[in-house]
């Protein structure tokens, strides 16, 4: 690394502009980057080595006092240095391999603009691209080509277009000011158009002060002789080359919309017209590996709403091809399956989920649109572990479109290995009422895990078709209070009445008695409520007991349950058993009577 240059005030350089602080600060931020990119190519690979770590962080720390100043930097590129303000801040004299200015330069990059926030994850990619153009062969990408394909947002350059013919740079051209000449630099469109308006003002200025002129003097001013060889503006009519204001808003709007086109778009329109109108199936061959290869660089690069749009335009053109051939109507056909395949798109959502900034959500809602029935597995694992809360909404609308248009697939990831598929699965078929789920369901009633069984009894009751609720009387035997208290409430307010049987058994059995008060309580409502007349003999032995010196009666919390299931009866036997305990003098038993009798009495 040479020592810092002094400034140098070229020819015509005098008006230039003073730097707006001291440039040993930016001298300093190029001496740790180009050290930097020293380590990187180094530690290639071995990222985590300590001392690179090291060097990174100084690289980053040393960013901080330049933002403090301004908030870019704007670099002249030469092939031995790099100028800011006028000063030299970064000078390498030999054009080596492992010169920073020269590597730029080579490839035709002229201008270097850095802005705040660069130093976080595009120092990365800066680090990353410099060894590659460094180790390119001639057929490799080109400086300029890898630069675009990482679309930073806080590094900008200019460049010049090399000829291709190889014919070297103008070496007195000065960096920063572009020649005109064809294969110059790339200006800045609008730039170029207002140099051509000042330019326009200037000639009309020059006019008006001749006619002045020639006015002030009679109108016979003498002409200057003009020297031969020596062309002037004035031969030309200025009409022809110059335009008006229209034509110049005119000109902006359409700059304007041409640089806000996707260019990726429009190469895959013509990948795509050349597939459809080109019958040579070599040509189709081939057009289909550049397609399918096309989408592994989209999604690397996050372009999914492009992934979208290539996977819809495909499966629309198998429809229109002619004369196609079977091996490449599969490769193309195939491209939505193979990114919903689970190890594709798992890898996809993972890259999403931990992304600090998610694309667009009409981008990734489209690209969902397009996935199989095979990625809906995937999509309900991500719903019970994502952290992302943006990517969330997302995948729930990816769900439920591919649950709805596709309920075999959800009927048969109830029966899941994977829990949270599992539970995901019961709670779709639940909410769209799937009536082919029902065996599923059912069958998930006798799994281990406590939540899905909750879930299967709750899907149950949503369908709510008789065998949903014939399914649902398992889950009154469950050995989970919960599960079973949910199915005996479901049951009663459907009044399904084939749970009978089953329920006259949980009755009478002796494990009622120790349950608690309020799975006891929706127990009998639930009998009363299926069994009627027939059921009040059994209830009034409850209730009322034996007569006689030597009977013993229920417990009085057992009682209470018998006269509420009374009540559900309502039939006058009913009412005539609860008439017999209303002067009980048990408290519980007298206010369960008496309520009971309210709500039977007609």
């Amino acid at each position: 690394m040479s020592n810092p240059v002094a400034p140098q005030v070229a020819e015509g350089e005098e008006d230039r502009p003073a730097p707006p602080f001291d440039p040993a600060v930016v001298e300093e931020v190029l001496r740790l980057l180009d050290k930097t990119v020293r380590a990187h190519q180094l530690y290639a690979g071995n990222e985590q080595n300590p001392s690179y770590i090291k060097t990174i962080d100084g690289m980053r720390a040393g960013f901080v006092p330049l933002w403090e100043n301004t908030g870019s930097i704007t670099l002249l590129v030469s092939d031995t240095q790099f100028t800011w303000f006028g000063v030299p801040v970064h000078v390498r004299e030999d054009k080596a391999g492992d010169s920073l200015p020269w590597t730029l330069y080579k490839d035709g990059l002229r201008e270097l603009t850095i802005t705040s926030g660069f130093e976080g994850g595009e120092l990365d990619k800066f680090l990353a691209v410099i060894p590659r153009v460094r180790q390119a062969l001639p057929h490799d990408d080109d400086l300029l080509t890898i630069l675009w394909e990482q679309e930073f947002a806080h590094l900008s350059y200019q460049y010049v277009e090399l000829a291709q013919d190889g014919a070297p740079i103008d070496p007195s051209a000065e960096p920063g000011k572009w020649p005109v000449a064809p294969g110059g630099v790339v200006e800045q469109p609008m730039q170029a158009i207002e140099d051509a308006q000042r330019d326009q003002q200037r000639d009309q200025q020059r006019d008006q002060q001749r006619e002045q002129a020639a006015a002030a003097g009679g109108g016979a001013a003498e002409e200057t002789p003009k020297r031969s060889g020596i062309v002037s503006m004035d031969d030309f009519d200025s009409a022809l080359y110059f335009l008006e204001e229209n034509e110049v808003q005119y000109l902006k709007t359409e700059l304007v919309a041409e640089y806000d086109t996707d260019l990726r778009r429009v190469v895959l329109d013509a990948l795509l017209d050349i597939f459809e109108l080109q019958v040579d199936p070599l040509v189709r061959k081939e057009v289909a590996g550049h397609v399918d290869a096309l989408i592994l660089h989209l999604l690397a690069g996050s372009q999914f709403g492009n992934v979208a749009y290539l996977l819809r335009e495909t499966s629309a053109l198998l429809e229109r091809a002619r004369e196609l051939q079977p091996d490449t109507r599969d490769l193309i056909s195939s491209l939505a399956d193979r990114l919903s395949e689970p190890t594709a798109l798992t890898n996809l959502l993972q890259a999403l989920d931990e992304s600090d900034s998610l694309p667009p959500k009409d981008d990734l809602e489209l690209l969902f649109v397009q996935l199989r029935p095979t990625g809906l597995g995937t999509i309900f694992a991500w719903l019970g572990q994502t952290r992302n809360l943006k990517l969330r909404p997302v995948l729930e609308g990816a769900a439920d479109r591919l649950a709805a248009s596709h309920t075999g697939e959800v009927v048969r990831l109830i029966a899941s290995a994977d829990g949270n598929i599992a539970m995901e699965a019961v709670r779709r078929a639940g909410a769209l009422r799937t009536g082919a789920a029902v065996g599923a369901l059912g069958k998930a009633l006798a799994e281990p895990y406590r939540e899905l069984r909750v879930a299967a009894v709750t899907a149950l009751v949503d369908i709510g078709t008789p065998g949903a609720m014939q399914a649902l009387e398992k889950a009154i035997d469950d050995v989970d209070r919960d599960v079973r208290i949910t199915a005996i409430r479901a049951i009663a307010a459907r009044v399904h009445k084939p749970a009978l049987a089953r329920v006259t058994q949980a009755v009478k059995a002796k494990e009622i008695r120790d349950a608690d008060r309020t799975e006891r309580l929706a127990m009998f409502e639930l009998f009363g409520l299926l069994c009627g007349d027939p059921g009040v003999p059994f209830l009034d032995d409850l209730l009322n007991g034996k007569s006689g010196l030597f009977s013993r009666k229920e417990d009085p919390e057992f009682r209470a349950c018998a006269a509420v299931a009374l009540g559900k009866i309502g039939t006058a036997r009913a009412l005539q058993a609860l008439q017999k305990a209303a002067a009980e003098k048990d408290a519980v038993v007298r206010t369960a009577v008496n309520r009971a009798l309210r709500i039977g009495v007609p």
